[in-house]
């Protein structure tokens, strides 16, 4: 017969990271703020999803060099991808991205969307000097 509960729990020990959250009583200032929020699982995940990008230290992203200019849907979305893989460590992800963007720069430097010195730019941040 078919255990639904079963079904569950296993789902969830299979897809998700459980932690257990523990807060003194008498933080009541924590307290409060945990109740007045809808969804606490949301809540935290993305207060550590801000703090991530907010002091985001990279291994393979040169972030001595700024991108200071507008970049299209596309590049923009590849830019993400890299800085994400980056962050997530995974090198092989990143170096496939990597030539992606210097692809990508290629086309839209002959296509007259970024300059050639754009191009150059974001190879000098994420592929290669």
């Amino acid at each position: 017969m078919f255990n639904q509960q079963k079904y569950i729990n296993d789902f969830i020990k299979d897809n998700y990271k459980t932690i257990k959250l523990r807060i003194r009583n008498d933080d009541k200032l924590v307290i409060k703020k945990i109740s007045d929020v809808d969804n606490i699982n949301k809540y935290i995940h993305d207060l550590i999803l801000r703090d991530i990008y907010q002091n985001r230290k990279y291994t393979y992203v040169n972030n001595d060099i700024k991108i200071d200019f507008e970049l299209s849907k596309t590049m923009q979305d590849l830019v993400d991808k890299a800085e994400y893989a980056d962050l997530i460590d995974d090198y092989g992800l990143y170096m496939n991205i990597a030539d992606a963007i210097d692809s990508q720069g290629k086309k839209e430097t002959t296509h007259h969307v970024i300059r050639e010195s754009e191009w150059k730019k974001l190879t000098k941040r994420y592929c290669y000097d």
